[in-house]
């Protein structure tokens, strides 16, 4: 779950963007699994990280189980194939997997809606009597609901009931109709364990152990840290590789609080790549396996795109073959599984570092596993001329994680898209068109996005979100308001150098005074100062810092209030006689407070006016 938070905040400075960067070219894949084990090796070295354990799988069966590096600093102790990691949001993968017995068993419906299944709970779905929260909502992150905020990845105890954790992780608000639209939000899941314990009359870690865990010979697998484990448990640390990370037995269990192996946790992956059998034992049906892997509750499901987050499983094309999978972060640990179904391969990847290499080590397991598969053909089907006129133009994301930070990207991000006889291209890179506006990279197995043309305009969805063409006027006006914003600062602040030291010699009494240039040129600074400081904060990520009303955080919320005062302010100071001013000085009062004004209006929609990071 501490992924989740890093991966907000990395939202600010990317943009808030499903599209990455087009990937560096790989170098060819390992042609053996020794070569796989020495290059492995080789990348570990060089990646920072203090341990990693691997775990590789083909033909069905497990082929690789190998630890690198330590799993203590201090001690150097070695990673080995019995040390558990914490595998994060993969929990939430599990979850998934105990409401489907239940529904398999007829005691859960996934169309049964939140209000009949939890009555004590409490939420805000406007539309909830047109399009009621439903189960499935929950675990497909279709609800709406913001993602948890910062003052949540603070609550810890180990032994709050999830009857208490519901109550911990809201409030939950619908943000646009249940079931239209993706986005990632951890407390779903934690209301859906909820609902399992309220179906079984057992705790959720009791059921998951009962049913699945315990009969698949997972024995490092456990939902805190209890003694039958806690020697084993490797030592985490921050993205500097040295400085420790102390454990959370979080409340959140069904979302991220997993402890295990990743010799254990492949029992999942093969789980899933025999279709709900493994071993001989069958747990669930096929069918239950093939609903999991694919969503079925957004819009652009219903619009042709088939991969995306279905019931705690997510689609990771790969250049040759479809995987599907789930990665994880909590307490500095990482982790991902992925598998290709009908292929028998997969893997688990598990460090002790938040650090990005160690999913580079996941693409260099994935490179190996296709290396002698075909590569699928795809034909392109001419996107028809109105189509691509339609569909051209710079898209925003409207499913940011949390709402807060809807204001950075309906401001910085701009993603661009364009066509040119029959193609279609997206952050620069064409587009294989399926038809029916179903587009896929020509590198991966599986279309990633469609783009659908709504009352409200043109919607591009992904697997994992979606994103709305910005109309053109409104394009330019954020283009002309940001250059006259920056204009007007730079003329305010370069110019307050010289009229400061004249209001101190007296020169500025018969020119209109002080304050209709310093009250104008203060309000562009606070509102400068608030979006420097809070994204600062945010960035910094310490959430003692941004999750508790430090003294920090109590300057972020002071600041955001002053802004519509010393707007207020400038716009009247602007109104009012100054003698002696020259068109100048009070055409930039004027202007600088019409900017300041606007400014507070936009902050106040997206909720940054009295901005509480500890709420």
């Amino acid at each position: 779950m501490t992924r989740a938070l890093q991966a907000a905040m990395a939202a600010i400075f990317l943009f808030a963007s499903f599209a990455h960067a087009e990937e560096e070219k790989r170098p060819e894949p390992a042609k053996s699994l020794e070569e796989l084990d020495r290059r492995l090796a080789d990348e570990f070295k060089k990646s920072g990280i203090p341990g990693v354990s691997v775990t590789v799988i083909e033909n069905n069966k497990i082929v690789l189980t190998k630890g690198y590096g330590v799993s203590d600093i201090e001690t150097k102790a070695p990673v080995t194939p019995d040390t558990v990691f914490r595998a994060g949001s993969i929990s939430k993968s599990w979850t998934a997997i105990a409401v489907m017995l239940l529904v398999e068993e007829g005691k859960l419906n996934l169309d049964a809606k939140l209000a009949d299944l939890m009555p004590e709970m409490k939420f805000d779905n406007p539309w909830e009597t047109t399009d009621p929260i439903r189960l499935v909502h929950l675990i497909e992150h279709t609800t709406g609901f913001d993602d948890i905020g910062f003052r949540h990845y603070l609550i810890e105890g180990k032994d709050i009931p999830l009857s208490d954790a519901v109550g911990l992780y809201g409030p939950y608000k619908s943000r646009w109709k249940p079931g239209t639209r993706m986005s990632y939000c951890n407390a779903g899941p934690v209301v859906a364990g909820r609902i399992i314990e309220k179906v079984t009359g057992k705790r959720f870690q009791d059921f998951i152990a009962e049913r699945l865990t315990r009969p698949l010979g997972m024995e490092s697998a456990y939902w805190t840290k209890e003694p039958q484990i806690a020697a084993r448990i490797a030592k985490s640390y921050k993205d500097d590789g040295v400085t420790p990370e102390p454990f959370m037995d979080i409340p959140a269990r069904p979302s991220g609080s997993l402890n295990v192996t990743s010799k254990d946790l492949a029992r999942l992956p093969m789980l899933l790549l025999g279709r709900g059998t493994l071993d001989g034992v069958t747990y669930f049906k096929p069918e239950t396996a093939e609903r999991i892997e694919y969503p079925q509750t957004t819009n652009g499901v219903r619009a042709g795109l088939k991969f995306g987050y279905g019931l705690g499983v997510l689609a990771y094309p790969g250049k040759k073959a479809v995987f599907h999978g789930h990665d994880g972060g909590i307490d500095g640990f990482v982790s991902k599984y992925e598998y290709a179904p009908g292929k028998g391969a997969g893997f688990v990847v598990m460090a002790n570092a938040p650090k990005d290499e160690a999913f580079a080590l996941a693409e260099a397991i994935k490179d190996y596993l296709e290396r002698d598969w075909p590569t699928p053909v795809v034909a392109n089907v001419p996107v028809p001329a109105a189509d691509l006129a339609r569909w051209s133009g710079q898209y925003q994301t409207i499913t940011p994680r949390q709402q807060i930070l809807a204001l950075i990207t309906s401001l910085v991000q701009w993603q661009s898209a364009s066509g040119d006889a029959g193609t279609f291209s997206f952050n620069d890179t064409k587009r294989t068109h399926l038809g029916g506006g179903v587009f896929q990279k020509p590198d991966a197995a599986a279309p990633n996005m469609v783009l659908v043309n709504e009352p409200q305009g043109v919607v591009m969805y992904t697997g994992t979100g979606a994103n709305r063409l910005v109309p053109a006027w409104e394009m330019w006006a954020k283009v002309v308001y940001i250059g006259a914003f920056a204009a007007a600062l730079a003329a305010s602040v370069i110019f307050m150098l010289v009229w400061i030291p004249g209001a101190f010699r007296g020169r500025l009494a018969e020119r209109g005074g002080l304050t209709i240039r310093l009250l104008p040129t203060l309000a562009l600074l606070s509102i400068v100062a608030l979006a420097g400081l809070a994204m600062t904060l945010m960035s910094i990520g310490d959430l003692e810092i941004v999750g508790k009303p430090s003294l920090a955080a109590q300057n972020t919320y002071a600041l955001s209030l002053a802004i519509p005062v010393l707007a207020a302010l400038a716009a009247l100071r602007a109104l009012m006689p100054a003698q002696g001013a020259n068109r100048f000085v009070r055409g930039l009062a004027a202007l600088t407070a019409l900017l300041s004004i606007i400014a507070a209006i936009y902050l106040y929609q997206y909720g940054w006016i009295g901005l509480k990071t500890w709420e």
